[in-house]
C-alpha cells in the first residue's frame, strides 16, 4: 500500500512539474467570422425565409377554406331555409370541413417538416465548422507546442497571450474557397 502511494505521489509531482502549455479559443466568434460558417448561415437563413413564405402561404390558403366553411355553415343555419335546403348545406359543410381538416394536418406536417430540415441544416453547419476548428486547432497546437487548446467559453479566466481564436479564423478563411459550402436549398 506504501508503494502504491509513492507511486501516485511520484506521478502527481512529475505531472505537476512539467509545464502545460493551455490555449484557448473563442468557437462562437469562429462561428461569426469563418467565411464557410458565413455562407452557410447565409444558405440557411435563405431556406428559412422560402420556408417562412410557404408557410405563410398555406396559412392563408386555410384561412380561405375556414372563411369558406364558416359561410357555409352560416348559410345553413339560416331560419329562412327550407328542410331540403339545410341538408343540402350541412352536407357541403360536412365536405368543407373534412378538407379543411385535412389540409391543417397537411400544414401542420409542412411546417414541422420544414422546421425540421432547417435544424438538420444548422446542426450540420455547426458540426461542420466544428470539425474544421479542431483540425485548426491541432495545426495551431503542434506550431506552437500547445498541449491543449479549451473552447473559451469554459475557461473561467484566460490570459489574451493564449487566445488563438484569431489565428484559427485566419488560417480557417486563408484555406476555404468560396462557394463550397453552398448546400442545397431545403424542400418545399
Amino acid at each position: 500500500m506504501k508503494s502504491l502511494s509513492t507511486l501516485l505521489l511520484f506521478a502527481a509531482s512529475a505531472v505537476m512539474a512539467a509545464p502545460t502549455s493551455v490555449g484557448v479559443v473563442d468557437v462562437a466568434a469562429v462561428m461569426a467570422k469563418y467565411n464557410k460558417a458565413i455562407e452557410i448561415k447565409a444558405g440557411i437563413d435563405k431556406s428559412l425565409e422560402a420556408s417562412r413564405s410557404a408557410v405563410n402561404d398555406r396559412a392563408k390558403e386555410i384561412d380561405a377554406l375556414k372563411a369558406d366553411f364558416d359561410s357555409v355553415v352560416k348559410r345553413a343555419n339560416d331560419p329562412i331555409l327550407n328542410d331540403s335546403g339545410k341538408k343540402s348545406l350541412q352536407a357541403e359543410a360536412n365536405v368543407k370541413r373534412e378538407e379543411l381538416q385535412k389540409r391543417l394536418n397537411e400544414f401542420q406536417q409542412f411546417a414541422q417538416n420544414a422546421q425540421g430540415q432547417i435544424q438538420q441544416r444548422a446542426n450540420q453547419l455547426e458540426q461542420n465548422v466544428i470539425t474544421d476548428i479542431r483540425a485548426e486547432t491541432d495545426k495551431i497546437a503542434k506550431e506552437k507546442n500547445l498541449q491543449l487548446i479549451i473552447p473559451k467559453a469554459i475557461a473561467f479566466t484566460s490570459d489574451s497571450s493564449l487566445d488563438v481564436t484569431e489565428q484559427v479564423i485566419a488560417n480557417l478563411n486563408a484555406n476555404y474557397k468560396s462557394g463550397s459550402a453552398v448546400e442545397a436549398p431545403a424542400k418545399k
